[in-house]
């Protein structure tokens, strides 16, 4: 085998000319042709046998391949991808604006029906659609909390306004707001608008990022380190051996995507199931989920507990009267006044004396909460 010589084609991958390449161990080159090829023992992917590429040769195929399989492997699920990126896309523009349309119309509605007290308040309803976007966006936020907050701070707002004559210490009101949930000032509203908002709101955040997540991992699935070593030995090694005409047989080719494509076959299954799941998702955004009711609901439902507060403002002040915050206005006011105020309580001031009736706190109407009243 020393004295034979072999005459072979030398490679020329795409990303490397000729006269940038070296001859395998110091072999000349002769048209593109090297005299006594080497052994093979130096190459890590190609087989070990009679050369004419160097390692530096071998690596540049490799890349070379990488870069064109990895091109095959993403232009086949570029349509997939693009796909679910663009949905993703436009339902999160579509619920950015399903929101602003809400808080637009809600501005309209109380601007127009409570005037300057609304604008005096805006501020509260604002931080409740801020919290609502930052939901959507992926905050960590409990929707359940962020409305009770939303109604805690209304109450707080409303109960000065209600009575002008009186100066509630901020110990009392911020006591009052804490025990919303107990008195229920705004009846059953806050547990319906909670309901609905929540269903919908979390339901479209998991379509949303179900679509990204899609999006992902379509994009993300990276052919392994040995499909690649496969794809090289079978598109570029046969330049090294002298022959780049040669194309591999189907059985070779077969075997070769079989393994490439092994990572993405197992996860069939449980794709099958993600896209079954994303459907039902997106059917319910349409039925009992519908998001865009939600939406469109806030404002009614907002007005719907202050109408329910102002026709039940003397079962309310009672329940007021009788919690455990008379002690925090006893406190708050100190001496004799807030010893009188504990006793008396809160109810007689909101209602409960024959001076100060319901129709009378509220502006002296007991059906609307109009222009001239106070928020209550």
């Amino acid at each position: 085998m020393a004295g034979r010589q072999t005459l072979c084609t030398a490679p020329s991958p795409p990303s490397v000319g000729m006269g940038g390449v070296r001859a395998p161990h110091g072999q000349a080159l002769t048209g593109g042709i090297c005299l006594c090829p080497p052994s093979g023992e130096h190459l890590r992917i190609c087989p070990q046998d009679y050369t004419c590429c160097s390692s530096e040769m071998e690596e540049q195929l490799s890349l070379q391949s990488n870069r064109d399989f990895r091109a095959l492997v993403e232009d086949g699920a570029s349509f997939l991808s693009s796909t679910l990126a663009s949905c993703h896309r436009r339902f999160e523009e579509f619920f950015r604006e399903l929101l602003a349309a809400a808080e637009r119309g809600l501005q309209a509605m109380f601007t127009q029906t409570y005037g300057r007290l609304y604008a005096q308040n805006a501020r509260l309803f604002q931080g409740l659609f801020a919290e609502l976007r930052r939901h959507q966006q992926g905050a960590r936020l409990s929707l359940d909390e962020a409305l009770g907050e939303f109604w805690a701070r209304l109450l707080e707002r409303m109960l000065p306004l209600l009575n002008p004559q009186y100066q509630f210490p901020p110990e009392y009101l911020e006591c009052v707001a804490r025990q919303g949930e107990a008195l229920r000032p705004f009846g059953d509203v806050p547990r319906k608008l909670r309901l609905q908002v929540t269903r919908a709101f979390v339901a479209a955040r998991v379509f949303v990022q179900g679509l990204a997540t899609g999006r992902d991992v379509v994009s993300k699935l990276p052919p392994s380190g040995e499909c690649l070593r496969a794809a090289m030995r079978m598109s570029s090694c046969p330049l090294c051996r002298g022959t780049p005409a040669l194309k591999p047989c189907n059985a070779f080719c077969l075997n070769v995507m079989k393994g490439c494509l092994a990572r993405p076959a197992e996860l069939d299954p449980e794709w099958n199931r993600f896209l079954d799941a994303l459907i039902q998702v997106a059917e319910r955004l349409e039925g009992s989920f519908n998001v865009e009711l939600a939406a469109d609901s806030i404002g009614v439902k907002i007005s719907e507990g202050i109408m329910y507060l102002q026709e039940n403002g003397v079962q309310t002040s009672a329940k007021v009267g009788g919690s455990r915050c008379r002690g925090e206005l006893a406190v708050a006011v100190g001496g004799t006044a807030g010893r009188k105020l504990a006793t008396l309580g809160v109810g007689a001031l909101l209602g409960g004396s024959s001076r100060w009736g319901a129709g009378a706190l509220l502006g002296g109407s007991s059906r609307h909460w109009g222009q001239g009243s106070g928020w209550l």
